[in-house]
């Protein structure tokens, strides 16, 4: 009894500190960014200062752990591969970028910016995953569309998709690339 006491005395520290236990998934946060593909697409503005009004992640996009799609028609997310904040956060950032270098507007501002605005700017995020349907392939894949509005009315729309090899594991250039390139797209569209 004496020796089993004395076994949990040091027994149990050692448990309780997690030595004697598997260690832990390494878990991992990725950025999504604007990259230097972004389409410069007017030599001269065409709609003056724009307004970036509403970005909005359609369900079930908007969880903080990345999407993945399975061959089996089902969605999974990846515990261990999550976003490095709110991805509808994330992507006001790259819509705020996509917007100012395409060179449609004169300016670009934020929804809380005071200036006065030609046009307001609506973003929908359609889809922003990991599509691994293929076997033995891994995509990163975007779609979302693009909303011009002037005093409450729609002047222009155009949807965007992009993809990005995300075989190498970088699923930040991988989704920033496939961004990018869908919002290069509905830019180009307006």
């Amino acid at each position: 009894m004496k020796t089993a006491r004395v076994f949990a005395v040091f027994l149990m520290p050692a448990l309780l500190s997690g030595c004697l236990v598997t260690s832990p998934t390494e878990c991992s946060d990725w950025n999504v960014e604007c990259t230097d593909v972004a389409m410069h697409i007017a030599v001269k503005p065409r709609f003056g200062v724009a307004r970036l009004m509403l970005v909005e992640m359609r369900a079930p996009y908007s969880a903080r752990e990345i999407a993945v799609l399975r061959s089996d028609g089902s969605i999974a997310f990846d515990p261990c591969n999550a976003y490095a904040a709110a991805p509808v956060q994330l992507m006001k950032g790259v819509a705020m970028e996509s917007l100012e270098r395409s060179g449609l507007f004169s300016a670009v501002v934020g929804s809380s910016s005071s200036a006065d605005a030609d046009v307001e700017v609506e973003v929908s995020v359609l889809r922003l995953a990991l599509d691994c349907r293929e076997d033995g392939s891994r995509r990163a894949v975007a779609s979302l569309s693009v909303r011009l509005v002037r005093s409450h009315g729609i002047v222009a729309y155009a949807t965007g998709a992009g993809s990005a090899d995300a075989s190498g594991r970088d699923f930040s250039a991988a989704l920033s690339s496939a961004v990018t390139a869908a919002f290069s797209e509905a830019l180009n569209r307006l």
